[in-house]
């Protein structure tokens, strides 16, 4: 116990003296919220990598391997091709040619800026917030779970004490604090990953003695037909679309340094994204093998690591845990704050002084929000995770890639498009009690508003402004 507490100690020591080291690089408000739009390939490549995955993807995620074995390397393809590598080459060199371009510094204001709206970007922010903050929930549960079990530490006392270190360096830190921090945490995610990947396999005989051990305990475990396909198969699909409609990860675009940036972190993007999911979805997969009793799958990971490594390994774990939590937290409170900052709109002028007063109350408020409500969890991560995905994966999907691509959309179209696909999120959920499969099933008529409703109301109303127009579609 002594050695977990001076493990965890010494890596929240790290993260705040990062954060604190950042603060000191901080001499403009868009060094506070974008890192002054100089961030290189590879810290971006990292930074995008650790928000894209949670302690969703150590607690929850592997919960879905322990349920449903092998299948569940399908949401690779996904994440992989859709979410990293296709946004990356598609949507990252266009938004950071065009933030410099139209002068925003963040989703919200590209919409604001791009149709010439204020009320799309209000629209935009307030359903975005709600998206985030439920995405918030999920993984300071996750985390303070993961701790429960390890360290014995009351659930209470471990959602507090992370959430309060993380909001320590987001708040001084600012976003130089969030991706030096994501730096390391990426390379402790992964080195975990693969170490506990590599020990599952030699456990279970390697993949061919894990795919028959899943076999004989139940075929859908390894091989069609899959239980449960349909709601799966949405979640991963929303899981591959994280990257284009997920505010946190689309400011990576817009703060990288310029566009020969983006060769290395796409390839730095993708191949940590392969290491980690694969390496994950493996071993949570064998995790039913070696351990078929678990009552809670959330906890099945936990347990793994406990079973196959010597004492005081699951301090490690632990550590990459709060990497995986702690890492995307930063990066979501940082986004709700610059959401907040939307909201308060450009008519409120703020010194520079005030800007950072702003950027830390607003980051201190949001924290004790959700960790008020993160107190009653539900009974599964992944119950809210299937929320937030089905809100953050389709709600600004139609929007941003119309605004992108497209000359013809027009603000009421957009506006429209995302209250309409924001309602079907939440209504779906609600009749279904907010419960599996339903909060995964919300997901497709979400998208489907989002894509469909916007080039439709846009034949029946007024063209954007023609200099918006020629400013966004210019060639870059």
């Amino acid at each position: 116990m002594l050695f977990t507490l001076a493990v965890i100690a010494i890596y929240l020591a790290i993260m705040i003296s990062i954060g604190i080291a950042a603060m000191s690089r901080i001499k403009t408000v868009e060094d506070l919220y974008v890192g002054g739009m100089r961030i290189g390939g590879i810290v971006t490549a990292l930074s995008f990598f650790t928000t894209y995955f949670s302690s969703v993807v150590f607690i929850g995620a592997t919960a879905l391997g322990w349920k449903y074995g092998l299948p569940i390397l399908w949401k690779d393809v996904f994440v992989v091709l859709v979410g990293t590598l296709a946004a990356f080459i598609v949507l990252g060199p266009r938004f950071m040619i065009l933030s410099r371009r139209l002068g925003f510094k963040s989703v919200i204001e590209f919409i604001e800026k791009r149709y010439s709206s204020r009320l799309a970007g209000l629209t935009a922010a307030t359903v975005m917030l709600a998206g985030l903050f439920i995405y918030c929930l999920s993984i300071m549960v996750g985390v303070a779970r993961a701790i429960e079990v390890v360290m014995k530490v009351d659930y209470v006392i471990a959602l507090v004490a992370t959430t309060v270190v993380t909001l320590i360096y987001t708040a001084f830190g600012g976003y130089l604090g969030q991706v030096w921090t994501q730096a390391v945490q990426a390379i402790i995610m992964i080195l975990m990953a693969i170490a506990i990947c590599v020990v599952s396999l030699i456990h279970t005989d390697g993949l061919p003695g894990l795919y028959q051990a899943l076999k004989s305990i139940d075929p859908s475990l390894s091989e069609w037909p899959y239980r449960d396909f349909v709601p799966l198969f949405l979640l991963y699909v929303s899981l591959g679309l994280l990257g284009w409609g997920n505010p946190a990860l689309i400011m990576r675009f817009i703060s990288i340094r310029n566009r020969i940036s983006f060769r290395s972190a796409t390839v730095v993007a993708v191949a940590t994204t392969v290491a980690l999911t694969l390496s994950l979805n493996l071993a949570s997969a064998a995790s039913r093998v070696i351990l078929p009793d678990v009552s809670k799958p959330d906890y099945a990971f936990t347990y793994l690591v406990q079973k196959l490594f010597p004492q005081g390994f699951d301090a490690l774990f632990l550590v990459s845990v709060l990497s995986a939590s702690m890492s995307t937290l930063a990066a979501i409170m940082g986004t709700m704050t610059h959401l907040l900052r939307d909201i308060v709109g450009s008519k409120t002028r703020f010194s520079r002084r005030g800007e950072f007063v702003f950027y830390r109350v607003a980051t201190v408020a949001i924290a004790s929000i959700a960790t008020a409500v993160a107190l009653q969890p539900p009974q599964m991560v992944m119950v809210l995770f299937g929320i937030t995905t089905a809100i953050l994966s389709g709600v600004l999907v139609g929007p941003i890639i119309y605004g992108l691509f497209w000359k013809r959309v027009t603000a009421p179209a957009v506006t429209i498009a995302m209250v309409a696909s924001f309602i079907s999120a939440i209504a779906v959920s609600a009749y279904g009690n907010f419960g599996f499969p339903w909060t995964y099933y919300a997901f497709a008529p979400t998208l489907a508003l989002s894509l469909v409703l916007p080039p439709i109301v846009s034949l029946f109303t007024e063209p954007p402004p023609r200099e918006i127009i020629d400013r966004t579609f210019s060639r870059c």
